[in-house]
């Protein structure tokens, strides 16, 4: 009888456990499936931007070679070459962009697709500025900057401490599931599209941040979506007050980079604040202190800008 009873329990107790790991398993399956519906939309409008963009260009380009033809015709060969080899008639090098990018990891398409759009955006025909204005445009043209606190380069987000926004449980902790609605890796990614941000209830969050490389930080940057993006047409969600910290690889004591205050300002989206570091950080700690009036805070991007060893 005691024999039965335990195989008894022991069947019953590995049918829970059974049922236990299922039900994490079917959960993160559509957690996942929602997150990718929710891409695909994203990606679709970004797609559908992309291409009225390219349309407006080549019919841009070819009211210049109509306009310009005879004189090209008759003009010198190398100007002519000068002009298609530019690259922004041309849309080979655009092409072969486009296949990089969808050869890239399922996780970083929407920023590529973003970074995409920036491109084309970018990028107009040479009829526009006509050659004074690419002449102007390249001594005008400014410096580039490393963003050291990019996914893409190797940073990565290394503790959270804050509040989630909606409802968590036991499953939720041991996953790792917490933020999985806005995770803080968003604050690494170039996407400012709405909802793609660091969410968390309340005002106050602590984050800590691993560098692609360790600099001697310069400048660091903050980047919020205007509100005529969002659907309540309300931006108070924006971080406030809050504090930067570097953690020296030799210690684990913090060193105050700065105290700042992100204004909010509707023509000014992103906003830089410069640092001057004695010493080079690999590590960053983000202390949020307060937000605009809102219940909960998104932290959209962050960037981080400096020099090397």
């Amino acid at each position: 009888m005691d024999r039965c009873r335990f195989a008894n329990k022991r069947v019953c107790l590995t049918y829970i456990l059974s049922f236990l790991v299922l039900s994490a398993f079917f959960y993160v399956l559509m957690t996942g499936s929602s997150r990718n519906t929710q891409d695909i939309i994203r990606l679709r409008d970004e797609i559908e931007d992309i291409s009225h963009m390219m349309t407006q260009q080549q019919e841009d380009c070819k009211d210049s070679q109509i306009h310009y033809g005879p004189s090209c015709s008759f003009g010198s060969g190398a100007s002519e070459s000068k002009l298609s080899g530019s690259g922004k008639c041309d849309n080979r090098d655009l092409n072969a962009y486009v296949d990089a990018l969808v050869k890239r990891k399922l996780g970083h398409l929407m920023d590529d697709v973003y970074n995409l759009k920036k491109t084309v955006m970018n990028s107009d025909c040479a009829s526009r500025a006509g050659p004074s204005g690419a002449a102007g445009d390249s001594g005008s043209e400014a410096k580039v900057r490393i963003n050291y606190a990019s996914e893409e380069l190797g940073a990565r987000v290394l503790s959270v401490v804050a509040t989630p926004i909606g409802s968590t449980n036991i499953i939720k902790k041991l996953l790792g599931l917490e933020f999985n609605a806005n995770p803080p890796i968003n604050m690494l990614r170039p996407s400012l599209a709405p909802g793609a941000c660091f969410g968390f209830k309340g005002s106050r969050a602590t984050l800590t941040l691993q560098l692609a490389k360790s600099i001697r930080v310069e400048a660091i940057a903050m980047s919020h979506v205007a509100k005529e993006m969002t659907p309540r047409l309300c931006s108070n969600s924006a971080p406030k007050d809050f504090d930067v910290y570097g953690l020296r690889e030799d210690c684990q004591k913090r060193e105050l980079l700065g105290h700042w205050k992100y204004d909010n300002d509707a023509k000014k989206r992103t906003q830089s604040y410069n640092v001057k570091a004695k010493f080079s950080f690999r590590k960053l700690v983000f202390v949020f202190n307060s937000n605009h009036g809102a219940n909960a805070t998104c932290v959209y991007r962050v960037e981080v800008f400096g020099k090397l060893n």
